[in-house]
């Protein structure tokens, strides 16, 4: 049975903090602590023994960092994402277009979390060229042939995802902003396409107060693109799975809202 470290707050650990708690593993190093320290949103390790998962929880503890341990099991799931190119706003509901066409309209009372951010994408292109080239032997005389040369090149850029979670954790719409249609929801040409994004989670918060925005759609809302920068698209899901659990976690509590 496998454990996971979490945050216990919205605070994340500095590199020096791991650093020096990481110690009390042997399987953890320095340099796990710094990459943690760029990536961590939310949760910080996972496939921990108990035992081991104590041992840091300790540690991290002495650091000024609490945390909590959960069986990896406990953890919520995300739904698999179904990709949106184009919503509408309604009074009642966001009105959510699929593939089809057809519409999903989504009561505002029901969407529980917004969750965005801009993460680095790796794609590998491939450039094919081929020429003529002349040579001479001895016996054939001269002689022609074609030379293919293949030069790969490894691109690596950003690009804008929202994910909508509905409470329960039943449906997830995602979006990417290279690919969304936003005139059937503002007409604003001017705009880049982080203002884009930043302007509906506008929208959809006038219409949303209960929904838990993650860093990046906080950031984006706010025109903060520095601050919606994850390093990968796992880093980004981790904190979704870590606002819910915590979401959850607030509802079970004596007093607490229903999810």
């Amino acid at each position: 049975m496998s454990y996971c470290l979490l945050q216990a707050d919205s605070v994340a650990p500095g590199a020096d903090q791991l650093k020096r708690a990481f110690k009390s593993l042997k399987t953890l190093t320095g340099a796990d602590a710094v990459k943690l320290a760029n990536d961590a949103c939310g949760v910080l390790v996972k496939n921990l023994s108990h035992e081991d998962a104590g041992l840091l929880q300790r540690a991290l503890q002495s650091e000024g960092v609490p945390t909590e341990i959960v069986e990896a099991g406990r953890l919520p799931r995300l739904p698999d994402a179904k990709n949106v190119r184009r919503m509408e706003f309604r009074p009642e509901a966001l009105l959510v277009y699929d593939p089809l066409g057809r519409t999903v309209p989504v009561p505002w009372e029901h969407l529980a979390l917004l969750s965005a951010g801009a993460v680095r994408h790796f794609d590998l292109s491939a450039t094919r060229t081929e020429q003529s080239v002349t040579t001479f032997d001895p016996v054939r005389g001269m002689r022609t042939r074609i030379v293919t040369e293949v030069r790969h090149k490894v691109e690596d850029d950003s690009r804008l995802i929202l994910d909508i979670l509905v409470s329960g954790g039943s449906m997830r719409f995602q979006i990417e902003a290279g690919t969304f249609m936003f005139k059937y929801c503002f007409d604003r040409p001017e705009l880049n396409l982080p203002q884009k994004l930043g302007l509906l989670i506008q929208m959809i918060t006038r219409h949303t107060p209960q929904a838990v925005l993650n860093r990046g759609a906080t950031a984006l809302r706010d025109g903060a693109l520095d601050n919606a920068a994850y390093a990968s698209v796992a880093a980004l899901f981790d904190e979704s799975i870590w606002l819910l659990w915590r979401t959850a976690k607030k509802s079970d509590a004596p007093g607490g809202l229903p999810a």
